[in-house]
C-alpha cells in the first residue's frame, strides 16, 4: 500500500472511531470497580478486572476452546455474585456447531445458576456483535459473554464499540475469540485485557469405588494485554512477566480461582477475596489520558 493509501486508511479509521465515541456520549467520572482475579495477575490488572470494560479470551490451541469457555464462565459467575441480575451468553451459531453446545449440569457444577442465564444464538458474527453491544448499552445484565468464530468483522472500530457500550452500561463484556488460537499476541483491538487460555489437567478426586474422578476445572492462563498495567507490592514479582503461564484452579463452591503457581513457589496463597473493590490509583474515565 502506498503512503497516501495508508494515510487515507488511518484518516478513515479516525473518523469511524470519532463517530462511535460521539454516539456513546461523554465519559462518566467515577472510580473504576475491579474484581480480583488471581494473585499473580492482580498487580498487572491494577487490582483486578474492570466491571465496565471489554475483556478478550483466546484459546492457545484449537483443542483449548472448551478451556477458554470455562474460564469465561468462571469470570461470569464471579460477576454474577455481585449483582441481582442475569448474564447473557451470546454465541455465533457456527461456534456452537464447531465446539458443541454447553451442558446444563456442567454449568451448574461450574457455579452458574441456570435460572440466571439467558442464552442467545446469533446466525452470524455480525448479529452476535450487535446483540452484545445492545445488551451492554442497556446496563441490565450482570455480565455479557460472547463466543465468536468468524473474526473477519472484528476490527479496532468494532472492539471500540463494544468497549464504549460496556462503559455506558457499566457491564463487563467477556469475548471469546474462538478461532484466534495462536494469534493472541498479534491481535489489535481496544480491549482492556486479553488472556490466552490453555487446558490443564485437573486434580483428581478420590472415588468411593473405581478410578478417581476428575477434579475442579483448571487451566493455564497467560495475560497478553493489560491497559494501565503495573506491578504492585502484593506479589513477589518485581514486574509482571506477560509471557508467564499461570495455572489456575477454579473453586466453584466459593467462586474463586486458586493460583497454584504460588504453591509451586512455596508461597502461601489464600483464596482471593470476592468483593469488587475500587483499585487505588484508578482514575475517573474522563480524567484518563487518551490512548
Amino acid at each position: 500500500m502506498s503512503q497516501g493509501g495508508r494515510a487515507e486508511g488511518m484518516a478513515r479509521l479516525r473518523r469511524v472511531i470519532a463517530e462511535i465515541e460521539a454516539e456513546a456520549g461523554p465519559a462518566i467520572e467515577r472510580p473504576v470497580q475491579r474484581l480480583p482475579l488471581a494473585r499473580a495477575f492482580d498487580s498487572a490488572l491494577s487490582g483486578g478486572l474492570a466491571d465496565d470494560a471489554l475483556h478478550e479470551i483466546a484459546p492457545a490451541r484449537p483443542a483449548d476452546g472448551a478451556a477458554a469457555m470455562g474460564f469465561a464462565l468462571a469470570l461470569a459467575a464471579r460477576f454474577l455474585s455481585r449483582r441481582q441480575a442475569s448474564a447473557l451468553v451470546i454465541g455465533e451459531a457456527f461456534a456452537a456447531e464447531e465446539s458443541g453446545a454447553l451442558y446444563g449440569p456442567g454449568i451448574v457444577a461450574h457455579g452458574l445458576p441456570l435460572s440466571r442465564l439467558v442464552f442467545v444464538r446469533a446466525p452470524d458474527a455480525a448479529l452476535a456483535f450487535w446483540a452484545m453491544e445492545e445488551a451492554l448499552k442497556c446496563g441490565a445484565p450482570a455480565a455479557v459473554v460472547g463466543e465468536i468464530w468468524n473474526l473477519k468483522g472484528y476490527s479496532l472500530a468494532a472492539s471500540r464499540r463494544l468497549l464504549l457500550a460496556a462503559r455506558k452500561g457499566k457491564v463487563p463484556a467477556l469475548l471469546i475469540l474462538a478461532s484466534a488460537y495462536g494469534q493472541a499476541e498479534r491481535l489489535s483491538s481496544a480491549a482492556e485485557t486479553r488472556f490466552e487460555i490453555a487446558a490443564a489437567p485437573s486434580a483428581k478426586t478420590p472415588a468411593a469405588a473405581g478410578p478417581d474422578l476428575p477434579g475442579p476445572f483448571a487451566c493455564g492462563a497467560r495475560l497478553i494485554k493489560a491497559r494501565l498495567a503495573r506491578a504492585g507490592p502484593q506479589t513477589p514479582f518485581q514486574a509482571f512477566d506477560m509471557g508467564s503461564v499461570i495455572r489456575l484452579e477454579w473453586r466453584s463452591q466459593d467462586l474463586t480461582f486458586k493460583d497454584t503457581t504460588f504453591e509451586d513457589m512455596g508461597v502461601d496463597d489464600p483464596a482471593i477475596s470476592l468483593p469488587l473493590a475500587a483499585a487505588s490509583g484508578d482514575r475517573p474515565r474522563a480524567a484518563a489520558r487518551p490512548r
